[in-house]
């Protein structure tokens, strides 16, 4: 009897028994990863990789016998929650340089930075949440009604917590419905499922933006910095400088700096600054703007090119296409 080699089970699907199929078929589906494998003493060489769509996520199944190694081609605007269920996964940033271990058992997230290096256990079964860095942004600014100033992260936790299960058992009921929703339902339970993934994720599961929140809403938080980003929400369309937040609070500027990077993870231009990308973003997605140079140059962003850059870095498209999108077919943005 033939091998196999490779045969697709689904779109982006599929399932592999020799090296060069491997690392062939796991370029195709994920690109931004440099692929290496190596065979086992035993011989054994077989994988298996089931994903499956969400609106803009999507939920990954592998079980492999062989190791893997990849590493990040470039810069990613994305996040990638693994649950480890046997074997293991080492991640190493050689920038940070630091190494973090997901064990069977555990879960954990990292961002795709150019460099970053995975190897994976051979005998491994895993899976992984790859969520968009701007559709976790949304879900944040829209659940807070803050904006999202520094990025997520999740440190490896044991899989058996509650929190962790619930988490788990909805993408595992997402992929089930998913895989036999018809084509005129799935778009709609896909988004529905997207939203409650991420609820969940920011929500229940002890990450860094959890804290965030926390520490926004803690009675402890200083009172010169509420007042603060308080002056800097009434201030949007006005110039402020440090110096203005400083005077207006009552300390010194570098106090004030102290205070937010302690409290908010960032310094207190980066915060004015998402402020004013957040409300340029209800503008743009409200369709109540027609020029998005009238809009940068109205919420204090001296040159438009840059602002259309930090807008898309912070929401994944740029903001003329995200106002396309809002206008009837007749009504074109202007730049």
């Amino acid at each position: 009897m033939v091998a196999f080699e490779t045969r697709q089970t689904a779109p982006d699907s599929f399932e592999a028994n020799c090296r060069e199929s491997i690392l062939r078929s796991l370029q195709m589906v994920e690109p931004n990863w440099r692929w290496v494998t190596a065979s086992t003493s035993s011989g054994d060489c077989a994988l298996t990789y089931r994903s499956q769509r969400f609106a803009a996520a999507s939920l990954i199944r592998v079980e492999h016998s062989v190791p893997l190694m990849a590493t990040v081609r470039r810069d990613e605007a994305r996040i990638s929650v693994f649950f480890v269920r046997e074997g293991g996964i080492e991640v190493s940033d050689r920038f940070a340089r630091r190494v973090l271990s997901i064990p069977a058992g555990h879960i954990a997230a990292i961002s795709e930075t150019a460099g970053k290096r995975l190897v994976i256990q051979s005998k491994s079964s895993w899976l992984g949440f790859q969520i968009p860095e701007p559709a976790l942004r949304k879900r944040f600014e829209d659940l807070t009604n803050r904006p999202y100033v520094s990025g997520f992260s999740l440190a490896p936790i044991s899989a058996c917590r509650t929190d962790v299960q619930g988490f788990y058992d909805i993408l595992c009921q997402a992929a089930t419905d998913l895989a036999s929703a018809s084509p005129e339902v799935k778009p709609k339970l896909a988004a529905a499922y997207q939203n409650l993934a991420l609820v969940k994720l920011l929500v229940q599961l002890p990450n860094s933006l959890a804290e965030v929140v926390d520490q926004g809403s803690s009675l402890d938080a200083p009172s010169q910095l509420k007042a603060a980003e308080a002056f800097m929400r009434n201030n949007l369309l006005n110039p402020v400088k440090i110096e203005d937040l400083a005077d207006f609070v009552g300390c010194s500027p570098r106090a004030l700096q102290r205070m937010f990077r302690t409290y908010r993870g960032a310094s207190p231009i980066s915060v004015l600054s998402s402020y004013r990308l957040s409300a340029a973003h209800s503008e743009i997605t409200a369709g109540r703007t027609r020029s998005i140079s009238d809009l940068a140059k109205s919420l204090q962003f001296s040159n438009p090119g840059r602002f259309s850059v930090l807008y898309k870095d912070a929401y994944g498209i740029s903001p003329s296409n995200a106002l396309r999108f809002t206008r009837q077919p007749d009504e074109e943005p202007t730049d």
